[in-house]
């Protein structure tokens, strides 16, 4: 192997951590955006229980699902018209997304319409699939922290399970912010300081 042949292959290797550190970025904003429009919709939902406002918590959960199918979506499709092609984590990391986005359409409104369990044991199995998925997350990525971070979802859904209080959305805005919001600031700030690195 002659030293162009070295120089280029190395050249691809590069390139390849750039793409793979720049979908760490945009892991970020989907933890972020995702995150912080989930805390308020939960915020929402906890002030309309305890005004006995039921009737309009499923319009909110409903919206709460749209929006952030549209957020993923546009996360998802940020660079397709650019490039063609996908690396493998990038595709096993949306992948895992949808499946668990999937499970959780069905946690949240399919088993208790079917009266499998009461909408109130919704906050607690939630956090559980959202737990998996910010884990295997934080192991696609090689992101010890992240895989940290995941365990506030199954801490968060133990400490939901034994709290009776009309406040528990508090403790669910709690679990959101921890174990997405700080992680995607945490990989977007990762990601800057790489490029910084990368400038020098």
């Amino acid at each position: 192997m002659n030293n162009n042949q070295i120089q280029h292959e190395l050249s691809i290797i590069k390139k390849m951590i750039e793409k793979t550190r720049q979908e760490t970025a945009e892991s970020g904003y989907l933890f972020i955006f995702i995150g912080i429009f989930s805390a308020i919709a939960t915020f929402v939902i906890g002030m309309l229980e305890i005004y006995k406002l039921n009737q309009f918590t499923l319009p909110v959960m409903i919206i709460m699902l749209i929006v952030n199918g549209i957020i993923g979506y546009i996360v998802a499709s940020k660079d397709a018209k650019v490039e063609k092609v996908k690396t493998y984590p990038k595709t096993i990391f949306f992948n895992l997304w949808i499946v668990c986005g999937i499970t959780a359409i069905m946690i949240t409104f399919l088993f208790p319409f079917l009266k499998v369990y009461p909408f109130r044991a919704v906050p607690v199995l939630i956090p559980l699939i959202m737990g998996i998925a910010v884990f295997t997350t934080g192991t696609i990525y090689e992101l010890r922290f992240i895989q940290w971070y995941s365990i506030t979802w199954w801490v968060g859904a133990c400490i939901l399970v034994l709290t009776k209080s009309p406040f528990r959305f508090i403790i669910m805005i709690a679990i959101i912010v921890l174990g997405w919001v700080i992680p995607g600031f945490i990989l977007n700030k990762q990601y800057r300081n790489r490029s910084k690195e990368n400038e020098l």
